[in-house]
């Protein structure tokens, strides 16, 4: 649960980033890809619990902005197939490929999870939006047999305050081939903007992906996790 949540969070803040001149600082009205020329560096910091054990884990992510509606980045490219006329409310859909998960096990060997979404968001007005994915994931085994997987996520960003934003996610593991047969997570953000350049934001998020249960460490898992992260453009 940790690459995927820590991943959700620093997608919602890295997403919020363009060339300020054209578009708002307000998170609610950002798209989902970046603008031509724009770089987003974000990192999170999340400290969490898996059973009885206790780590944290640091998430760096990379973004450049190709077109206005083409970005890579170090998990992966986004492409955007509808965006809002002037970034205002309405309908916003993306397609992306990529880095999904990675696990780990001394006696199973190491499994590293490959995917693309459907990303979407829908924005009812400047306080208010709601986002979506559909995605399809591949868990390349290095010894144990290879996995699938389908996820279902849905949210929404809210407006709180003055430059502060929350966000609550829901995410459905359906799971084929693991011991599972599916895994819910849900994790609650508050974003502040603190300036056009940077967003500062905490999280807290639960899963009940259980990791030894399906042949994996609890070294790249937490089943409850808080944290902190930041978000710089340029």
């Amino acid at each position: 649960m940790k690459k995927s949540l820590i991943s959700t969070v620093l997608l919602l803040a890295s997403s919020t980033v363009f060339a300020e001149t054209e578009y708002p600082t307000n998170p609610i009205l950002r798209p989902l890809t970046l603008t031509d020329g724009t770089i987003a560096v974000s990192g999170a910091l999340a400290w969490g619990q898996e059973k009885d054990e206790r780590h944290a884990a640091l998430n760096l992510n990379l973004g450049y902005g190709l077109t206005d509606n083409l970005t890579i980045g170090l998990n992966g490219i986004s492409y955007r197939l509808l965006a809002r006329p002037d970034n205002e409310a309405g309908l916003e859909l993306a397609v992306g490929l990529g880095l999904r998960g990675f696990q780990e096990s001394t006696i199973n060997g190491d499994s590293v999870a490959y995917g693309t979404d459907l990303k979407g968001k829908y924005v009812f007005d400047k306080n208010l939006a709601m986002i979506f994915s559909l995605g399809y994931v591949k868990w390349d085994e290095e010894k144990l047999q290879n996995k699938d997987e389908y996820r279902y996520s849905v949210g929404v960003q809210t407006h709180l305050a003055k430059d502060w934003t929350a966000n609550i996610n829901y995410t459905y593991r359906d799971l084929k081939d693991f011991q599972q047969k599916s895994a819910h997570e849900v994790s609650l953000g508050v974003n502040y903007n603190y300036s056009k350049q940077t967003d500062l934001g905490m999280f807290v998020g639960y899963s009940n992906f259980d990791a030894q249960e399906n042949g994996y460490q609890y070294d790249n898992n937490f089943d409850r996790v808080a944290g902190v992260y930041a978000t710089y453009r340029f």
